[in-house]
């Protein structure tokens, strides 16, 4: 439980929430602006697995910048157990947008851009040396991906993540049940395309308004309603759905960056700044009825800018 100061420069103000590893509090620094910050469960905190992999999320925020990525602040430990601080998105995640209804097609397209755009800087990072570094997420589900004040998608929680080298157990299933990818089922190594097959699997909840697979059962054997069945979307949108579902993933797009310019492509035809205006003023409002916040003026200008 954290509570005072933290890290010698961040207050503690709330619990924000509690997952299946961290807990998350909502805390301010020295100039008063509100950061989050993130640490493993109390019941969890002498679980080795589960510190390796908080530690691999530390390992990566810690080294990103992207704007379609949230921001790390700064980390450190305290009584042992390590902390993170992460700047604090006012919004709304995907996962509560979807529990109210499925998206419009423009803003299932923007936000399925915005997280092919984090995921193809990801998988582009190299070393030193200019080796690749094969990062991969590991864990894109609805849950993490956040809707800002300004109808952007933001990727966190990296947990899950990772890349040539990293200290990960061999075997260990990683991710959330019905995102996963045939691979990752079969305990295989995860690469890129084991991330696109997660954000097809987003998509398409995204436009049908319920869940692709089971949470309980991790099995991709079965074939994949199309998308057309359910509700009437353009053919090269139905045709990238089908290709980032791809049971082998050979047949999955060359890179993230392709998919994401397919998405951008078609979102531009339904309306961009309409688009990220309804995803402004959905994921305000509900963060609203959360914290009480007093209304925005949003416009499509405003829509369009980042933080």
């Amino acid at each position: 439980m954290l509570s005072g100061d933290v890290l010698q420069r961040f207050h503690v103000k709330r619990p924000l929430a509690k997952g299946g590893m961290g807990e998350l509090w909502l805390a301010d620094d020295e100039q008063h602006h509100d950061v989050v910050l993130k640490t493993v469960r109390d019941d969890l905190k002498d679980d080795d697995e589960v510190r390796r992999c908080f530690r691999r999320e530390i390992a990566v925020t810690a080294s990103v910048t992207h704007e379609h990525i949230v921001h790390h602040v700064a980390h450190g430990q305290v009584a042992g157990v390590e902390v993170l601080a992460l700047e604090h998105i006012t919004g709304a995640s995907l996962a509560e947008l979807l529990d109210r209804s499925a998206l419009p097609l423009g803003a299932a397209l923007c936000v399925a851009e915005d997280v092919a755009r984090a995921l193809a800087y990801l998988h582009s990072l190299k070393d030193v040396d200019g080796a690749a570094l094969e990062v991969v997420h590991g864990d894109i589900s609805p849950q993490n991906v956040v809707i800002d004040r300004f109808g952007q998608a933001l990727l966190i929680d990296f947990g899950g993540a990772t890349w040539r080298g990293a200290d990960v157990t061999p075997g260990m299933l990683v991710g959330k049940p019905g995102y996963i990818s045939p691979e990752q089922a079969r305990g295989e190594p995860v690469d890129r395309r084991s991330d696109q097959f997660a954000l097809g699997v987003v998509l398409w909840e995204m436009l049908v308004g319920r869940a692709l697979f089971s949470n309980e059962d991790v099995r991709r054997d079965l074939p994949v309603p199309p998308l057309s069945q359910f509700v009437p979307v353009p053919y090269v949108i139905e045709a990238a759905v089908v290709r980032l579902l791809a049971h082998d993933r050979e047949a999955r797009f060359t890179s993230t960056e392709e998919a994401a310019d397919v998405f951008a492509g078609a979102a531009w035809a339904h309306g961009v700044d309409d688009s990220r205006l309804w995803l402004a003023e959905r994921a305000w409002q509900i963060a609203a009825e959360l914290e009480a916040l007093p209304a925005p003026v949003i416009t499509s200008t405003s829509a369009r800018t980042l933080r």
